[in-house]
Parts: structure tokens; C-alpha cells; sequence
């Protein structure tokens, strides 16, 4: 629509009564070959425009659903998930018994069963008990690992979120940048032919070189026109890692006859929460405040549930100083004597107990392991916090730089370059100036509004980045409930 408007300006602003008092010559021949020229390009604009309407194209919001959906590592990790849980079922259940038979007491100077009193056919089986709460501990630390995969599931579907729109956006800004190269052309190509024409004419002072500077600079818009379609082409392809799935048969050459374009460059609104959005505007923000918002993240949500796991393991290994109980029984069977008389069976029961004795050694260490690997994982937290709360300032700065930047560019640059452009062309319609300064301000003018376009899509992704570091995952109340009771024991141990 910018454009659209800087069109109706430039034809209407062309008026014949401005040039009345002069006479015939070449500023009129130039002044209303030019306005031909205008009316030519609008014309082309809108029906481009209107063709730009009837392709295919991809929403952002379409890009984002359709990345979350192909994509595998969710899939995975639901996987992983009901593996854990799957464990934990069966961690609970004691070890197998251990059946043992064997003949006893065998004589061998004939190996009759029934010769000597003390043979016996003995049938035993024993049981051995883990040691303490092993066993309700160990099911309690798979389940806290499962909970893991929820918590990195969330953000995993923020950072694909951010990774799509970022390269949504870039394939927009090569095409927006693609579009206004593309309505330039024209234009350049009708000014090559007005200087073509007078100089043919004879009609003022055009001359060969403003025709070599015209087709010279039409060359050039075609070599940005296909450097911007190239890589408005390489940033779709670079989305197939999000929208396409090897299981449903996707190629690049799919994308392409899918979706011929992307959508429009999505509302400020729509991209960040209004609530927070004054946050953004503020030039000395509370680094407090954005830790306590930074302590929600999934990131660090699912390090703490690590945590979690590993302190589980720590319990783990203090049950290794407690005994280790067992229990057996036997049943031995005797034959009946050669005379024929009975012979009373025996059943046999006892316990057995490991007395951990020569490898408290041993079991030190293992909780000494365990406990380090806790404080190990704290340590990574507070790394994560440190380079969410890097990138989150980073984002936040960028944000306001650019913002900035947009206003001057939209209040001020673009105005200016409008304006300059119509003096040049209106100095170079009256003999007071040459060509090349029509040209350059032109040129100048169009470098300003794909800068402009750039300096957008700049202000959307620190707005991307910053959803992502606002994203928050909260544990439900009895979970919660759980890791404070932790977190409190954590300050305890300190």
C-alpha cells in the first residue's frame, strides 16, 4: 500500500498547469512522457498486486502449525516418556526368586537312593529383598525423569515456533524486497525509453550517455532481482526442515507448487503479549523482574526436574549402607529304608543378611557421586539463566534499536527521498538538471524503502526472540509443592 500511494502522489502531482508558462520544448515532451509512464506503472502495480492475491500463499500462523505438527522430536519424546513410565511399573517388583534342587548325601559305593539314612532329594528356593526403600525410590526417580519430556516438549515447540518465523520472515523480506524492485523496473524501462526518444528527437539536451546510465541501471535492477528471488528461494527451502516429513513423501520442488509465496508480515500485536508491551519501551528494565520471568522458562522448568531425578539418586545411595535381607526354605525328601520302613522328611527355612561392613568405601563414594552430579546440574542451571537472560536483554535492545530506526525511516527518510525524487525529476523536466540525478535519487529512494522493509522484519524477530524467552511453563500445584519442599532442602544442605 506504501507504494500504491507513492503512485497516485507522483501521477497527480504531475499536473500540465504547473508547466503552462513555459513553452512546448522537452520539458513538456519529457513531462508527459513521464506521466504516461506513471499511469503505465500503476496500472502494472495493481494488476501484479491482484495476481499476488491469487497465489498460493503461506501465513505465518499456517507455517507455525505446520511445523509443530511434522515435527519428529515431539513424536520422540512422547516416546521417551511412555519408555520411562514404562520402567517405572516394573521397578517396584522384587527381584526373582532363585529355585535350587539337588541330591544330597548320595552313597557311592552303590549310589542307591534308599541305602544310606541322609540321602535326600532336595527341593529349595530363596528371595533377597533390595536394600531399604531401593525399590520405591528408583520408581519414584523414573517418574520424576518422564516428567522431564513434558517440560522440554514445550520448548521445543517455542524454539521451532521462533526457528520458522525467523525464516518465515526472512523469505518475506526477499519477497517484499523482490516486489518493489519488480514495480521499479518498469519505470526505469520507460525513462530509458523517454531519453531514447529525445535523443532521437533532437528535443533538448538529452544525450548518448544518459541512455548508457538508463539501460545501465535497468541491468542492475535485473541482476537484484535475481539475487532476491534466489534467496527468497533458499529461505523457503530451509522451512522444508520444519513443514515437510520424510514419511509423507515432502520434496523441496513440493513446497514450491504448495505455496508460491508467503502472507502478509504478521500484526506487532499478535506476535507479543499487550500486557508486556511496555516492558519493551521502557529504557531501564528491571533485571529482577526479568529473572523472575526467566525462572518459568521450560529450560530452566525442566532443569529443575532434572534436579528432581538426581537428588532421587542420592537417597539411592544411602540405601546401600542398610542390610540387605534374604529369606529360603527347602523341602529334602528320603526314601523309605530296604526293609521297608518310613523315613520322615525334611524342611529346612532361614534367613540371610549382608552386613555392609567392608564397603562403606565404596558406598561413600557413591553418594559423594551422586550429590556432586546435583550440584553439577545447579550450576547448569544458573549457566542457562545467565544466556536467557543475555539473549532476552539482547532481543530487548535490538528491539528498541530498530523501532527507532522505523520511526525516522517512516517520518522522516522516506518523505525526504520522495521529495528529493520529484525535484530531481522536475529540475531534469525544466533543463536544470541532468539524468544521472534523476536516477540516483531514484535509486536512493528504493534503497530506502527495501532498507525500510529489512528494518521491519528486523522489529519482528527481536519480537519472535522475546516471545520465546517470555514463553512460561507452570508444574501443577501438588508438583510444585514437591520441588519448593526441594528446593528448600537444597538451602538446607547449604
Amino acid at each position: 500500500m506504501g507504494l500504491l500511494h507513492i503512485f497516485r502522489t507522483r501521477v497527480s502531482s504531475f499536473n500540465m498547469s504547473r508547466y503552462s508558462t513555459k513553452p512546448a520544448g522537452r520539458g513538456e515532451f519529457v513531462t508527459r512522457s513521464i506521466m504516461v509512464a506513471l499511469a503505465s506503472l500503476f496500472f502494472n502495480f495493481t494488476s501484479a498486486m491482484s495476481h499476488a492475491n491469487e497465489r498460493t500463499v503461506l501465513n505465518l500462523d499456517t507455517a507455525i502449525n505446520m511445523a509443530l505438527t511434522q515435527d519428529d522430536w515431539l513424536v520422540k519424546s512422547q516416546f521417551e516418556q511412555q519408555r520411562l513410565m514404562a520402567l517405572s511399573e516394573g521397578a517396584s517388583a522384587l527381584p526373582d526368586p532363585t529355585l535350587s534342587i539337588g541330591i544330597l548325601n548320595l552313597p557311592t559305593d552303590g549310589f542307591a537312593f534308599d541305602q544310606e539314612p541322609m540321602t535326600q532329594l532336595k527341593v529349595g528356593a530363596s528371595q533377597m529383598f533390595p536394600r531399604g526403600d531401593t525399590l520405591a525410590l528408583q520408581e519414584a526417580q523414573l517418574q520424576q525423569a518422564a516428567k522431564i519430556q513434558p517440560v522440554k516438549r514445550a520448548d521445543r515447540r517455542q524454539k521451532v515456533a521462533l526457528q520458522t518465523t525467523l525464516l518465515w520472515l526472512d523469505a518475506y523480506q526477499n519477497q517484499a524486497s523482490y516486489a518493489l524492485v519488480k514495480d521499479a523496473e518498469p519505470l526505469f524501462d520507460k525513462l530509458g525509453d523517454i531519453v531514447s526518444a529525445g535523443y532521437a528527437s533532437s528535443v533538448g539536451k538529452a544525450n548518448q550517455q544518459d541512455i548508457i546510465r538508463a539501460e545501465l541501471e535497468l541491468v542492475r535492477l535485473q541482476d537484484r532481482l535475481i539475487s532476491l528471488s534466489t534467496q527468497q528461494r533458499s529461505a523457503l527451502s530451509k522451512l522444508m526442515q520444519f513443514l515437510s516429513s520424510p514419511d509423507q513423501g515432502a520434496t523441496y520442488s513440493g513446497l514450491a507448487s504448495d505455496f508460491e509465496a508467503v502472507g502478509d508480515l504478521p500484526i506487532e500485536q499478535d506476535m507479543f503479549p499487550q500486557e508486556r508491551a511496555t516492558l519493551l519501551e521502557s529504557s531501564n528494565i528491571n533485571e529482577q523482574y526479568l529473572y523472575t520471568i526467566l525462572a518459568n522458562h521450560p529450560l530452566v522448568v525442566a532443569i529443575e526436574q532434572q534436579i528432581s531425578a538426581e537428588r532421587i539418586s542420592i537417597d539411592i545411595a544411602e540405601q546401600n549402607f542398610k542390610p540387605q535381607f534374604g529369606v529360603n526354605a527347602s523341602y529334602a525328601l528320603r526314601d523309605d529304608t530296604p526293609a521297608g520302613n518310613s523315613r520322615a522328611d525334611f524342611f529346612s527355612v532361614g534367613m540371610s543378611v549382608s552386613l555392609p561392613l567392608f564397603s562403606t568405601v565404596r558406598q561413600d563414594a557413591q553418594v559423594s557421586s551422586s550429590i556432586q552430579l546435583v550440584e553439577a546440574t545447579k550450576t547448569e542451571k544458573r549457566l542457562v539463566l545467565r544466556e536467557l537472560m543475555a539473549g532476552l536483554k539482547s532481543s530487548i535492545d535490538q528491539y528498541q534499536g530498530v523501532s527507532q530506526r522505523l520511526a525516522i525511516y517512516q517520518s522522516q527518510i522516506l518523505p525526504q527521498m520522495a521529495q528529493q525524487t520529484d525535484a530531481a525529476l522536475i529540475a531534469y523536466t525544466n533543463d536544470l538538471g541532468d539524468f544521472a540525478e534523476v536516477v540516483r535519487a531514484k535509486i536512493a529512494e528504493l534503497d530506502a524503502q527495501i532498507t525500510t522493509i529489512s528494518i521491519e522484519v528486523a522489529k519482528r524477530k527481536a519480537l519472535a526472540s522475546i516471545h520465546y524467552y517470555f514463553s512460561e511453563y507452570h508444574l501443577d500445584a501438588e508438583h510444585q509443592r514437591q520441588v519448593n519442599q526441594a528446593s528448600g532442602r537444597d538451602n538446607n544442605d547449604k
